[in-house]
């Protein structure tokens, strides 16, 4: 069905680091009518007080505005083999978690940290001492109300997904669908990962790359399937959490109109 861009915009989420929300994009989004996915980096989590947050949370929830954030990632290995770096990760995300009560997120989205190349012979410790850290965490969320999403970015077997799911076995734990990811990285198999995971998809990052690499392009300039996920999960009756991920200054547009061509959803 077609829908104007105001229209997608109001049921979509748009990824923006707090760093750049707090220092200018602020202002924009709650003009521009905008329901934000927070980043909470480890700069920002360094940076600022508590009182800052809570500022942000203030100004979207009296606009009305519905929240996910996306937790840190960078450096972190939530199923390292070393204890030290894996408590440090566990560390680095808890100071993100403990933020849920003030943004009050409909879900935060956070990285498994898994890369076969790395963990391949050590694949079963991994699951266990990744499902060991994400399960506190998950109840955590969940006695917030909050759903967590783990997002694909280097894994290339869907399998690894439904092993951690199994293990987690927390009804507030699925899958955050990162398509350019799964195009850039995963080898791009979008037929064997939507089979394979459509049940525990709660969510979307959309943006679009040509396969050479994850470039975060407007929706329609590259070369991932769009209409074929969406087509796929409105089959199934899944409609997931959507967050457009734009990189670029004015790429923003651009894909709320091509989203608004091919919205399957009623």
């Amino acid at each position: 069905m077609g829908l104007t861009t105001e229209a997608v915009a109001a049921r979509v989420q748009v990824n923006i680091p707090f760093g750049f929300l707090w220092d200018g994009y602020l202002e924009i989004f709650l003009r521009g009518g905008l329901h934000p996915e927070i980043g909470l980096d480890a700069t920002a989590l360094t940076r600022y007080p508590p009182e800052t947050f809570a500022g942000a949370a203030r100004a979207f929830a009296t606009a009305g505005r519905r929240i996910t954030l996306h937790g840190p990632f960078q450096d972190l290995l939530p199923g390292a083999l070393d204890d030290l770096i894996r408590e440090a990760s566990r560390v680095r995300l808890a100071q993100a978690f403990a933020l849920l009560p003030v943004f009050r997120p409909a879900a935060i989205v956070c990285h498994t940290g898994y890369e076969e190349r790395l963990y391949r012979w050590e694949r079963d410790q991994w699951l266990d001492r990744s499902a060991a850290l994400w399960g506190p965490l998950a109840a955590q969320a969940a006695a917030q109300g909050v759903n967590l999403h783990l997002e694909n970015v280097y894994e290339t077997d869907p399998a690894l997904f439904l092993d951690l799911f199994a293990r987690l076995d927390a009804p507030n734990v699925g899958l955050c669908f990162d398509v350019g990811h799964l195009l850039a990285f995963g080898g791009g198999d979008f037929d064997g990962w939507l089979d394979a995971l459509w049940p525990h998809i709660g969510q979307l990052h959309l943006h679009d790359n040509a396969g050479d690499g994850d470039h975060h392009l407007a929706l329609g300039q590259g070369k991932v399937p769009l209409v074929q996920v969406l087509e796929f999960l409105a089959s199934r009756e899944v409609r997931p959490l959507i967050t457009l991920e734009p990189h670029q200054e004015g790429s923003l547009l651009p894909s709320l109109s091509c989203l608004a061509e091919i919205w399957p959803w009623d």
